[in-house]
């Protein structure tokens, strides 16, 4: 489903409930504070998970060159909120 009238307070469910996905012991509402720094397991394979998973479900491309620049949620949300528009 892509997002070209999505709200940010959509964007930020719908990204937190990836995260949850790929991190479930991280709480929903934590999330939009998550970063590589803070989350338990989250390295280079996590991150590549979790852009196959916003590719999917926000029906956009995530080139590899973007995919080693999300270090955090608010990355991530940058970066989707760009392609959705």
């Amino acid at each position: 489903m892509s997002g070209t009238n999505m709200t940010p307070e959509r964007l930020t469910k719908r990204l937190s409930r990836v995260f949850n996905e790929i991190f479930p012991s991280l709480d929903v509402a934590d999330a939009p504070d998550a970063t590589m720094d803070n989350v338990a397991g989250w390295d280079s394979m996590a991150t590549i998970m979790i852009c196959a998973q916003c590719e999917e479900d926000f029906g956009v491309k995530i080139g590899f060159d973007r995919i080693a620049e999300t270090k955090s949620f608010a990355d991530l949300y940058k970066l989707i909120e760009g392609l959705t528009r």
